[in-house]
């Protein structure tokens, strides 16, 4: 109990090739040893726990080793290897922790002691911990030696924010980055150390742990010794996700399910259920973006190397991403990628994760309508009316002005006591204006359904779109009103001046429009020749021409006044503003 050692440090790598996750750069050091091409100073930067100044360590004890093994590692068994391994460093490696030694008297210290030889073997070892934490002055102070050393000095500068050192220390170094270890990697390391430690392990379990580590072994190795003594040496998968606090994959898996079979209350109380065990939903939104990622990666073979889960989960992976359609795996990643960026900023974040999964649970619709199938609506609440027949419909007056939607009469069926259904319809903009117009036609023309056939019908429409139609008040106001509603949303301004806006008719080719301003004219003018194509289009006339002319509005309303304009109409209307104004010498910016 008294000599414990924690597995970070008593599983420590002592040479090159028990380094895990690191084959190229160590294959680097041990060649750059063998061949004698020995730099003066280097740079190890990576993330936390991948080996950095273990790799310093390992570099430090070889290249004082008085024999090599044909592999290039450190024989262990010399002097220099021995004191190396008694203490942790011999007489000839330093280790220095900026963190806490970042003055400009701490590295003229250390300049002190580059200038004494090593007492025995060949290099003295620098090796400068987390040196990004060095002050400005600091690192100006340790050019000149970095660059220009004994020959007998090596430095190693370890760090894990690259960013923060100034590029004159990097142009003096040569840099070796450290990547994060896989999951693969992890695992494997951990399941000797299992065997080693007479721990019986699961291969999920040791998979949640790699996950957990993000890379790191150092925080592998404390996760698996955590899950050591909850476990009392059996360590299983549902105790290391309980002692970790990770979601199981059997939620998102489930979660999956209900959104293909479009079960929104179920998917409701699926994430209450979560809730309530304690797990923030963030977790859970970053879990199911994770999870449908994987669920992408499984679609294909080739991108199944990118899937970090062990085997049983792999096959689960494979049998559920062959129910879903790939649109619908993007869609759903896209939906849960935008909780994920507005759940900091939400205030109400149950609600913003409840609407996030009930849009996932209708994202396989969408997919439906995108595909050409005919997704299943909900039965609407009210029914539409039939017509009766023998009703007579009434006839629609020809105002331009205000033309209403008609107002279908609910059919008295209260025969058997039933109560009546109720028509209702809403009408767009531009099915109103449809309406108008053709009442307007209807009223010009005469209903010529009633009068001929529907081949004599289309013959007359035919000889009638060969001439020129007569240009009326009413004709053009419709068409004008219609034009206007079809405008897209951003020319809204100029559609909301065309509807104020009446055109009169000055002679068989020609009308003119009034406006209030400059500013409305030149709105018009910028789309008069669009304007009169689609007019010349609904009269056969491509010679239409449009006048405009600018009267200045007597209505206040109508008028668009500058803010000081506005002021000075307050000021008439309400003298005290005025009086007001002046004693607090107010000024309008």
């Amino acid at each position: 109990m008294d000599n414990y050692v924690v597995s970070a440090r008593k599983y420590r790598p002592a040479t090159f090739q028990t380094v895990v996750g690191q084959g190229a750069l160590t294959a680097t050091l041990k060649n750059a040893i063998q061949s004698g091409k020995l730099a003066h100073s280097y740079l190890f930067c990576g993330p936390r726990g991948v080996g950095k100044t273990t790799c310093a360590r390992i570099f430090a004890k070889t290249i004082n080793c008085e024999h090599l093994t044909p592999e290039g590692e450190a024989c262990g068994e010399c002097e220099s290897c021995r004191s190396f391994n008694e203490e942790l460093r011999s007489y000839n490696v330093f280790e220095l922790d900026a963190a806490s030694n970042n003055s400009v008297d701490d590295i003229r210290l250390l300049t002190d002691q580059v200038r004494i030889p090593p007492m025995n073997g060949k290099y003295k070892v620098y090796v400068i911990d987390e040196v990004h934490m060095l002050s400005q002055a600091a690192f100006n102070a340790f050019l000149k030696t970095l660059e220009e050393p004994p020959h007998y000095a090596i430095f190693i500068l370890a760090t894990t924010e690259k960013h923060k050192i100034i590029p004159t220390i990097l142009s003096r170094c040569q840099v070796y980055d450290f990547n994060r270890i896989s999951n693969e990697s992890i695992v494997a390391h951990l399941k000797d150390v299992a065997e080693k430690e007479g721990v019986q392990a699961e291969t999920e379990a040791l998979s949640i742990i790699a996950e957990k580590s993000d890379g790191g072994m150092r925080d592998a190795l404390s996760i698996f010794d955590q899950v050591v003594s909850f476990t009392r040496g059996n360590v299983t998968y549902s105790q290391t996700i309980a002692n970790l606090n990770v979601l199981d994959y059997e939620y998102y898996f489930r979660f999956t399910d209900l959104f293909i079979e479009k079960k929104i209350p179920e998917a409701l109380l699926l994430l209450n259920e979560i809730m309530e065990k304690g797990f923030d939903c963030s977790h859970l939104i970053s879990g199911l973006m994770l999870h449908f990622r994987n669920l992408l990666v499984s679609k294909d073979a080739c991108t199944l190397p990118l899937l970090n889960v062990s085997g049983t989960i792999r096959e689960r992976y494979g049998k559920q991403a062959e129910k879903c359609e790939t649109k619908f795996l993007y869609r759903v990643m896209k939906i849960f990628n935008n909780c994920d960026l507005n759940y900091k900023i939400s205030k109400n974040k149950r609600l913003l994760v409840e609407l996030t999964i009930i849009q996932a649970a209708q994202a396989i619709d969408e997919d439906d309508e995108s595909s050409g199938r005919k997704p299943k609506r909900l039965k609407p609440i009210f029914q539409a009316v039939v017509p009766n027949q023998a009703t007579t419909a009434k006839t629609v007056s020809p105002q331009v002005n205000r033309v209403q939607a008609p107002v279908s009469t609910p059919v008295n069926n209260t025969a058997n006591g039933a109560i009546p259904n109720i028509n209702i319809e809403v009408k767009a903009t531009r099915q109103v204006a449809k309406k108008g117009r053709d009442a307007i036609f209807t009223s010009i023309y005469g209903n010529k359904k009633q009068e001929a056939t529907k081949a004599e019908t289309a013959k007359a429409v035919v000889n009638e779109s060969k001439q020129i139609r007569p240009l009326t008040d009413d004709l053009l106001q419709v068409h004008w009103m219609d034009y206007a509603s079809q405008l897209p949303r951003e020319q809204a301004p100029l559609a909301n001046r065309m509807v104020n806006i009446k055109p009169v008719v000055t002679s068989s080719d020609s009308f003119t429009i009034t406006v209030f301003n400059k500013m409305v004219e030149e709105d018009i003018k910028a789309y008069q020749d669009q304007i009169l194509a689609a007019l010349g289009t609904h009269f056969n006339n491509a010679n239409l021409k449009m006048s405009i002319v600018i009267q200045e509005a007597t209505d206040a309303v109508s008028r668009i006044l500058t803010r000081a304009q506005r002021l000075d109409q307050m000021k008439e209307e309400n003298p005290a503003l005025s009086d007001l104004t002046k004693r607090l010498d107010l000024e309008l910016k």
